[in-house]
């Protein structure tokens, strides 16, 4: 079986710390039961006290890593600091704030077959749903999946979400060159266009219970647009 990482942001997220911890233990005492599983904790800076609690619920855990980011370097350095310390065959990134539950891990790994590089958790796939976002917002989201979709002419339906399983070496040599939440498409959008082949697995995106959202929705939209004019240029 290929080994995994389950690779995590954080951003003054003590708030969530334990909620984190409760969910995604059981999942990986499961997954552990057939294959080696690491955790990657990367604090991207925080000023309030995630680091203390990232220590006092997973210090002691089993193949678990805590990194901790002098500054904060965004969703872009969470991917270079994450595929950089990364000694696995499998890497799944998964928000701090279990929006996508992590049991989702486990039906990840039994879609992954030997032809697959990619696992995306699709929450605007026809099958997937989302539960209590702000209808701005989702409006917003949903719009940019659906050019992406269009640009990248693919049957794909989900971009912008983080929470995928790629096979590390599919994404080894990319060179991220956007900043912050657009870094998510970027990454994936470059591993489609080096041959990388993508299953879809509907997923159910449900809103955040504890702390605060980190994404700037106005400046994000400009990001995702500049991103999207370098993909049509090219």
């Amino acid at each position: 079986m290929d080994s995994l990482t389950i690779a995590v942001p954080l951003y003054n997220e003590e708030a969530g710390v334990e909620n984190l911890h409760n969910k995604l233990m059981p999942v990986v005492k499961e997954i552990r039961k057939y294959r080696d599983v690491g955790i990657l904790l990367i604090n991207d800076g925080s000023s309030d006290n995630t680091q203390d609690l990232l220590e006092k619920f997973f210090l002691e855990t089993k193949n678990c890593k805590i990194i901790k980011h002098t500054y904060n370097l965004n969703l872009d350095g969470f991917f270079r600091t994450s595929i950089k310390t990364c000694e696995t065959d499998l890497i799944v990134f998964l928000d701090s704030d279990c929006t996508f539950d992590p049991t989702y891990i486990i039906k990840m790994l039994d879609l992954l077959d030997s032809e697959t590089d990619i696992v995306s958790g699709s929450p605007y796939h026809p099958e997937g749903g989302i539960q209590g976002v702000n209808k701005a917002r989702l409006a917003l989201s949903y719009f940019s999946n659906s050019l992406y979709r269009a640009i990248t002419k693919t049957k794909l339906y989900t971009f912008t979400s983080i929470f995928k399983l790629y096979r590390l070496n599919s994404i080894r040599n990319i060179e991220i060159q956007n900043k912050g939440f657009v870094s998510v498409a970027e990454v994936f959008i470059k591993a489609i266009n080096e041959g990388c082949s993508v299953k879809e697995l509907p997923c159910i995106l449900t809103i955040r219970e504890l702390g605060e959202s980190k994404i700037r929705i106005f400046q994000s939209i400009i990001n995702h647009i500049r991103f999207m004019i370098t993909i049509i240029k090219k």
